[in-house]
């Protein structure tokens, strides 16, 4: 199986409905309650959360 390709670094905040997006390499995103962020761009995925992924966000 060949290299995955990031074609978009996106989530979307389930407490204040921001959708964050990483565009490029250390562009560390966070909605405006803090309860998520995303970073990476294209070149790898981070995502934090305050609970768990299931309960604070959804990808974008």
């Amino acid at each position: 199986m060949g290299k995955r390709i990031i074609v978009r670094n996106a989530i979307q905040c389930k407490h204040c409905g921001d959708i964050i997006e990483s565009c490029y390499t250390h562009d560390f995103q966070t909605c405006s309650c803090g309860a998520c962020s995303v970073d990476g761009g294209h070149d790898y995925l981070r995502r934090c959360y305050k609970t768990s992924p299931e309960e604070d966000y959804i990808l974008g």
